[in-house]
C-alpha cells in the first residue's frame, strides 16, 4: 500500500513537470534544505505551491529532497544569494536588518511572511538573503532637544554635508528631540540601539519557565541603565568596567507567550537625555510533568496558615545586595546527585484539591542526619523554624541570587555568617509539611524560583 501511495504521488510529479507551463528557473534565491524539511513545509514557509517548487527546480522523484539540497524559491525575483536563518537579538528590527543586510524592508517581509514588522521577538528566526559581500554596519546616533543639523554634525564631529547620507535627514534644518539617526560606517553593528550601548546580550535567547534569565549590556559611556521584563522589574550591576548585567528569574507559571523586554538608558552627564526600547522576548513551555497527589495536614494548605509564611519569605528573597559573593557554577548541597525525589516546576496536588500549584525547589535524598553544605560562597540572611518549611536557612550570594534550604534537623549557621563553597550549614531532617527526611533545595533570581540544576550547569552571568 505504501509503494502504491508513493508510486502515485511519483506519478502526480512527473504529470505537473510534463504539463506545467511554468519553466525551470536559472535564478532566484537558493535555499537549503535543512533536516526535517519537505517539499510541504517549504511551501508553505514561502507561501508557494509544492507544484511550482517541483517545475521550478526540475524535481522529479522527491526522495532526492534531503538535508543539503539546494532549491531554488520562486517568486522572489529581486531576491538573489543563498537563503539562511538568523536568530533576531534585542535591538533588532525589521528596518536594521534590511540595512544590515542590504536586502529591501519589503523583500525581507515577504521571505518571511511578516505581517506585523514591528514585532519581530528576541530569538524569532528570519530568513535572510546573503551574497557574498560583506554586509553594511552602521552607528545609531541619538540627538538632542533642540540640536540644528549643524550642531549634531559639530558634536559628533561630522561633515555637515555628510548628514545628508544619514538615514532620515533629508532636506531638513531640525533634527527632531531624541530622533535615531543612522550612519552608515566601516564598524559598526546590525543592532538598532544608540552608538554609546555598544550591545545587548540575552541569554537563552529562547527562555523557558522557571529558568535564569541573563541581560548584559556593554556600553561605551556611564550610564544609569534600568529595565523590565513583564512583570519583572531588572536590576542592573556593574560587571566589569562600563559592562552591566541583570538576572531575573521567569515564574514556573508564566503564561507562555510574548513578554515585552523594556531597557531604558540615561547619561549620567545629561539626565534628561533618556533612551527607551522595547522588544517582545517568548517564553515558551517548561513541559513540567504532574507529581502523584500529596496528602498533608489540612490545614497545611489553608490560606491562613500558608500566607503569612510566603510573605515572610518574599520579603527575604526580594533582597538585591551590589556584592557578589558566587562565582562559576553552583555545586549540589548533598553528595546524593544520581537521582531526585522530585523536580522543580512539577505541577502539585495536595488533598486531591486540584494541580493549581507547582515544586519551587529541587528535592535530593538524604537521610537525617546528612550534611548540607554550601553551593557557593554567600551571606546568611535568615534562619528558623517555619510551620511549612520547617527549620529553614536562607543564603544571599548577591545581585539578588537567594538559596534556601528547608526541613533541616538542625541548623548550623546564624544570620549574618558569610558562608564558603562546601562549608556545612545544616542536617537534612524531616521538619514541616513533609511526607519522609529529604532536602529541599531552592534558588530564588529576582524574587523569583528557578530551576537549581540550571546554576549547576550554566555560569551566571
Amino acid at each position: 500500500m505504501r509503494y502504491l501511495r508513493y508510486l502515485l504521488y511519483l506519478m502526480l510529479l512527473l504529470g505537473i513537470a510534463i504539463s506545467s507551463s511554468v519553466s525551470a528557473q536559472d535564478s532566484g534565491p537558493i535555499y537549503i534544505v535543512q533536516s526535517g524539511d519537505s517539499l510541504y513545509s517549504i511551501a508553505q514557509r514561502f507561501g508557494t505551491t509544492i507544484e511550482e517548487l517541483a517545475t521550478v527546480n526540475n524535481i522529479i522523484d522527491p526522495s532526492i529532497i534531503g538535508p543539503g539540497f539546494k532549491m531554488i524559491i520562486p517568486g522572489f525575483n529581486d531576491v538573489s544569494g543563498e537563503l539562511e536563518l538568523k536568530e533576531v537579538g534585542f535591538g533588532e528590527n525589521l528596518f536594521s536588518i534590511s540595512q544590515y543586510y542590504g536586502i529591501g524592508i519589503h523583500s525581507l517581509a515577504r521571505l518571511n511572511r511578516i505581517l506585523h514588522p514591528g514585532r519581530l521577538y528576541i530569538g524569532q528566526f528570519v530568513i535572510l538573503s546573503t551574497n557574498e559581500e560583506d554586509p553594511n554596519s552602521f552607528l545609531v546616533e541619538l540627538s538632542r532637544p533642540g540640536e540644528s543639523r549643524l550642531e549634531y554634525a559639530a558634536r559628533n564631529a561630522l561633515n555637515p554635508w555628510a548628514l545628508e547620507n544619514i538615514e532620515g535627514v533629508l532636506n531638513r534644518s531640525w533634527i527632531y528631540p531624541g530622533e535615531s539617526l543612522i550612519m552608515f560606517t566601516d564598524e559598526g553593528s546590525r543592532q538598532f540601539l544608540p552608538a554609546p550601548i555598544r550591545a545587548v546580550e540575552i541569554k537563552p535567547l529562547r527562555v523557558l519557565q522557571g529558568q535564569t534569565l541573563s541581560v548584559r549590556i556593554e556600553q561605551a559611556d556611564p550610564a544609569s541603565i534600568s529595565g523590565a521584563i513583564g512583570e519583572w522589574d531588572l536590576h542592573f550591576n556593574q560587571l566589569q568596567s562600563q559592562d552591566s548585567v541583570a538576572l531575573q528569574g521567569i515564574h514556573a507559571m508564566a503564561e507562555p507567550g510574548l513578554y515585552d523586554l523594556r531597557i531604558e538608558w540615561t547619561e549620567q552627564s545629561n539626565e534628561e537625555m533618556r533612551f527607551n526600547f522595547s522588544q517582545p522576548l517568548r517564553v515558551a513551555s517548561g513541559e513540567y510533568w504532574f507529581d502523584p497527589v500529596l496528602y498533608v495536614p489540612p490545614e497545611t494548605i489553608e490560606t491562613r496558615f500558608t500566607q503569612p509564611e510566603n510573605e515572610l519569605i518574599a520579603s527575604i528573597v526580594g533582597q538585591n545586595s551590589d556584592l557578589r559573593y558566587w562565582d562559576g557554577v553552583f555545586d549540589f548541597p548533598s553528595l546524593n546527585t544520581a537521582s531526585f525525589p522530585s523536580y522543580f516546576g512539577v505541577r502539585r496536588n495536595y488533598n486531591d484539591t486540584g494541580y493549581t500549584t507547582y515544586h519551587s525547589g529541587l528535592d535530593l535524598f538524604g537521610g537525617m542526619g546528612m550534611a548540607i553544605t554550601a553551593p557557593a560562597k554567600g551571606k546568611v540572611v535568615f534562619t528558623g523554624s517555619l510551620d511549612v518549611r520547617g527549620n529553614a536557612t536562607f543564603v544571599d550570594h548577591g545581585w539578588g541570587i537567594i538559596s534556601g534550604y528547608l526541613h533541616q534537623a538542625e541548623i548550623n549557621v546564624s544570620v549574618g555568617d558569610v558562608v564558603e563553597k562546601g562549608e556545612i550549614i545544616g542536617l537534612v531532617g524531616n521538619s514541616g509539611r513533609v511526607t519522609g527526611p529529604h532536602l529541599h533545595w531552592e534558588i530564588w533570581v529576582g524574587g523569583v524560583p528557578v530551576d537549581p540544576l540550571q546554576w549547576t550547569s550554566i555560569v551566571f552571568p
